[in-house]
């Protein structure tokens, strides 16, 4: 249990009217029951879409705290004032953690008490690992620059190439202080048979090296895999600590709607989409609640296009936070695999991954296999 106070509020405007698209980020101090101070805040935010309350918005809401043991991450689409901080409670999904929050599952409840947050974590983690190593030839990077403040939202492209495996990597600006650069990074490798998806949010000098990632989830052989890596300082080569599933997978199929939102936003480096939507049971077509999106295609690094999509499927028992960086986004007919990273009700603790297919409808027919 922890209490955080933001200290900074900065943000990235895309020319939406309804502020759909932009990035803010805010930064805080943590401190423990006793007042002591213990570490660190940074949220990193993109608005989805406008609220029906005309005050109000939904922000695809990423939480890190860095303690001095580790870091712990949480992601859900929170629903708060515009350009303003939370005031209700909310319920966020734990996606990962590094150091003695190794591949930490489980929820975080934040509260608002008087000028600053109660963060009360319920989590469960990991300690026998394997360790594995990806190696790379050649590393290409591609930096495109804004006009946020502190170049927030400057964004540096990353795609690396080796004789079994690729990564690539998107590092967003998310402010400079003092000659520090803070930077949110999302990580994919890619292999024959299978991806992992990590995130850090880290003072860095951009790009996706030398830092500890949080191993947020998989696919395919990796499918249900949590844990950390970390990239060498050249980008040439990764260590990881893998973390896999433990007991049996159970399995579950949706239907989706394309959604409502904005489309082709002009954003740093890339385009944006927010989406929301209903989705639906397979077997009767029956609404069993909504979904939200953010999709994010990147500029051409090297031969391909990174697409990084975050979307929070909101059922009648529970949600589910299911991210990761493709190089498709499923319009060619071709099934694409995203790592489901958390969630909450039923879903609380889940890990796995889930697969996407256009149906003839128009529909998509979503297939999970998950963990928790």
């Amino acid at each position: 249990m922890l209490y955080a106070k933001f200290t900074s509020h900065q943000e990235a405007t895309y020319g939406n009217a309804k502020r759909v698209g932009n990035l803010v980020v805010t930064q805080g101090t943590v401190s423990d029951t006793s007042g002591k101070n213990v570490g660190t805040l940074t949220t990193v935010m993109r608005v989805v879409a406008p609220s029906s309350k005309g005050d109000a918005e939904y922000r695809d809401t990423q939480s890190q705290i860095q303690l001095k043991d580790g870091q712990i991450f949480a992601q859900a689409v929170n629903e708060d004032p515009k350009s303003g901080p939370p005031k209700t409670l909310h319920v966020m999904p734990i996606t990962g953690g590094t150091g003695a929050y190794f591949s930490a599952r489980g929820t975080l409840v934040l509260r608002p008490v008087g000028d600053k947050y109660l963060m009360a974590y319920d989590i469960f983690v990991e300690k026998q690992s394997d360790p594995v190593r990806f190696t790379f030839s050649d590393v290409v990077s591609k930096a495109v620059m804004g006009d946020g403040p502190q170049g927030v939202g400057n964004v540096t492209i990353t795609h690396a190439t080796g004789a079994d495996s690729t990564y690539v990597s998107v590092a967003t600006r998310a402010g400079s202080k003092s000659g520090v650069v803070t930077d949110s990074i999302d990580l994919q490798v890619i292999t024959a048979d299978g991806s992992l998806f990590a995130r850090t949010i880290a003072r860095t000098g951009g790009g996706a090296k030398a830092q500890t990632y949080a191993i947020l989830g998989g696919t395919g052989s990796y499918a249900g895999y949590g844990g950390e890596l970390t990239p060498s300082a050249d980008g040439r080569s990764i260590a990881a600590k893998l973390v896999s599933p433990a007991g049996k997978s159970s399995g579950t199929k949706w239907l989706e709607e394309d959604g409502d939102g904005v489309t082709g936003l002009a954003i740093t480096g890339g385009t944006f989409l927010g989406l929301k939507g209903l989705q639906y049971k397979t077997d009767n077509k029956k609404k069993d609640g909504d979904f939200y999106v953010t999709r994010i295609v990147y500029d051409e690094v090297n031969g391909v296009t990174p697409i990084v999509t975050m979307l929070q499927q909101r059922f009648n028992s529970g949600t589910m936070i299911v991210n990761g960086i493709t190089l498709t986004d499923g319009t060619d007919g071709k099934t694409i695999w995203r790592p489901i990273v958390g969630g909450t009700g039923e879903f609380g603790g889940a890990n796995g991954e889930v697969s996407s297919l256009q149906q003839p409808s128009g529909l998509w027919l979503k297939t999970g296999k998950i963990w928790r």
